[in-house]
Formats: C-alpha cells, sequence, structure tokens
C-alpha cells in the first residue's frame, strides 16, 4: 500500500462557508485516519462540521460558497495502487467523479431528498451502476436487482420500477444502501443513516449495515449524533465539537474513560435504563457558539463545567495530547 496504512488520511482539514454576514468556519483543523476494512465514528450535536467533513471528502460542497482552505485528504486506490490527495482534485473534473460512487460511497441523511421523485429507485441505482461499470442495461438491471435483494428488500424484480414516494422510510434507505454498495466501494460515508427511522428499523438498518461491511470488506466512516450507533458500530470514534475534532480513540477507551469535558458531557446525557433511570440527565450547560464567532483558545471553554484557566480562552492552539496509547484529547487539562 504504497508505504501508507490507511485506507483514507486526513490532516488539518479547514473548510468554510462564506456568508453575506461573514465566514463560517465549519471545519477547523480535523484530522482523521481510517484503515481499510474498520469502521469510525464521527460523532457531534448537529452543526458541529460531521456533514461539512464529509461532503468535503467528495468534493460536494458548493464551489460559489465554500472552499476547503488548509490540509489534505489522502485516499488509497486500491484499484490503482496509488495515493491521491482529493484536495488537489478538480470537483468537477473526471477523476473525482469515477472516484465517487465507485470507490468512495455515500449514504445521505435523508433518503427521500436524496432520491429524485422523478425516476423509478431502480433507474437510479442502474444509472450509476451503468457510469461506473462496463456492462449493458440488461445486466445492470439484473444486478441493481441482486443488490436490492442484498440490502433485504422483498419483492426486488418488482419494487425495483417503483417510485421514491411508494417505499416506507426503511425501504428507500434501504434502496439507498444499496445504491451506495453497487459498485463494490472501498470506503462507505453513511452520514446519520438512522434518522427519522423509528427504533425497530433503526436496529434493522444497523445490522444490515455491519453485515454488509463484512460481506464487501469495506472501511466506513459512520456520521452521526447518536452514541448508541456508534456503540453497535464503531471501531473508534471521534467527537467534535465546533468544527475540531476534541477526542479520539477506540471506541472501548473513549466510552470507558471519557476524557474530554464534552465527550463526559455528551456520555452523562445518555438516559440510564434500569435502576438508574429515575436519575435526571445531566445537560451540557450553555448553548452552541454562533458560528459566525471567532473563538480563541479552546472552543469548548464557554460551556466547560469543569475547569477553566487562562489558556482555554487564550490565543494559542489547543494541543493534541495522546494521554494513553492510541487515545487522543484535545484539552488543555492534560498538557
Amino acid at each position: 500500500m504504497k508505504n501508507n496504512q490507511y485506507l483514507l488520511q486526513i490532516n488539518n482539514l479547514k473548510t468554510c462557508f462564506y456568508t453575506l454576514d461573514g465566514i463560517v468556519r465549519a471545519v477547523e483543523g480535523v484530522s482523521l485516519t481510517i484503515k481499510p476494512g474498520k469502521t469510525i465514528g464521527l460523532v457531534g450535536e448537529s452543526g458541529c462540521g460531521k456533514s461539512v467533513t464529509a461532503h468535503s471528502i467528495l468534493r460536494l460542497l458548493p464551489l460559489k460558497t465554500s472552499k476547503i482552505t488548509e490540509g489534505e485528504i489522502l485516499f488509497y486506490r486500491k484499484n490503482r495502487d496509488e495515493l491521491i490527495d482529493l484536495v488537489k482534485v478538480d470537483p468537477e473534473g473526471p477523476l473525482i467523479r469515477s472516484i465517487r460512487g465507485k470507490e468512495i460511497a455515500m449514504i445521505f441523511q435523508e433518503p427521500m431528498t436524496s432520491l429524485s421523485p422523478v425516476y423509478t429507485v431502480g433507474n437510479q441505482i442502474i444509472e450509476t451502476i451503468l457510469l461506473h461499470q462496463k456492462i449493458d442495461y440488461k445486466e445492470a438491471r439484473e444486478h441493481a436487482i441482486q443488490m436490492f435483494k442484498a440490502v433485504g428488500l422483498g419483492m426486488a424484480e418488482s419494487l425495483i420500477d417503483e417510485y421514491p414516494h411508494r417505499l416506507s422510510g426503511g425501504q428507500r434507505q434501504r434502496a439507498m444502501i444499496a445504491m451506495a454498495l453497487s459498485c463494490n466501494p472501498s470506503l462507505l460515508i453513511a452520514d446519520e443513516p438512522t434518522t427519522a427511522l423509528d427504533v425497530t428499523i433503526q436496529a434493522q438498518i444497523i445490522e444490515l449495515l455491519k453485515s454488509l461491511q463484512k460481506q464487501f470488506q469495506m472501511a466506513v466512516l459512520i456520521i452521526t449524533h447518536n452514541l448508541g450507533v456508534i456503540a453497535e458500530m464503531a471501531d473508534e470514534i471521534a467527537v467534535m465539537y465546533l468544527g475540531r475534532i476534541v477526542e479520539r480513540g477506540s471506541l472501548e477507551k473513549v466510552f470507558k474513560n471519557p476524557l474530554h469535558p464534552y465527550t463526559i458531557g455528551l456520555i452523562k446525557s445518555i438516559p440510564a435504563i434500569g435502576s438508574q433511570s429515575k436519575k435526571r440527565l445531566a445537560p451540557i450547560p450553555g448553548s452552541v457558539p454562533d458560528p459566525l464567532a471567532v473563538i480563541e483558545g479552546c472552543a469548548f471553554h464557554l460551556r466547560c463545567p469543569v475547569y477553566k484557566q487562562r489558556e482555554c480562552e487564550g490565543q494559542g492552539e489547543v494541543p493534541i495530547i495522546e494521554v494513553e496509547p492510541g487515545h487522543y484529547v484535545s484539552c488543555f487539562l492534560y498538557s
């Protein structure tokens, strides 16, 4: 693997949006690594920059109002045995189009808005297959039917000719998964794959993704605000706050020994079942700052209930400390 053990390596990624009111620094120095076949969970509250990070990887950002200002996104192309920096790739060029859907696929947050209402779900998955594979329409249709069956869609031969509004929420989500996996990608980005689904369907989708990951031997970047989903799927977890990764490490280390005050707050805010269920939830104090605000020092210091010191609100960058092997935290408490 060309001296690189990672499938995807993000180094100090910064992505900005330019608005009439000012610059929104949506992603502010994110660094992540994903190994082949592994699952990393990117977790944080709404608006912290999780989806923008995913869209930056696939270069799906609006060209007129956004820009990757710094960093690199190194992706290893297994079929060509080469390492490329996606930041330097033309977002409208043939190279990124050959990667999207084939080598890096994405399940978008809301399938009803991601699927075109004027085409059948079959036509949309067939189009993806024809774009990336050298087969004719008949073979592509048969492959689409097999993918529908693989994701547990019953009566696939007839369902393939239905329009999205004729499918239930769970069926649409499965159709999106079938489309994403139709070209056997090496990396799947799942952006809130269980949002707007009831609890039973959520559990089915999680089990389906775990099963398909083993079957297709792909890496997964799962983006969610639901720590329960992360606990079910991820090997590693990265906690994001206001465009920054504040803590990352193995699932076991982060859940058993959370270090950053924000991570501790997230875990404490999970409702308990059983003997502790009568305890009041412990909310994180304060609210998320204005995205246009420029916060010096630690972005969380305005809400931090644990400790405050001069460095927390100073001008220096928050250090990234390896507290134990493979467990990193960005906090002045550990410097």
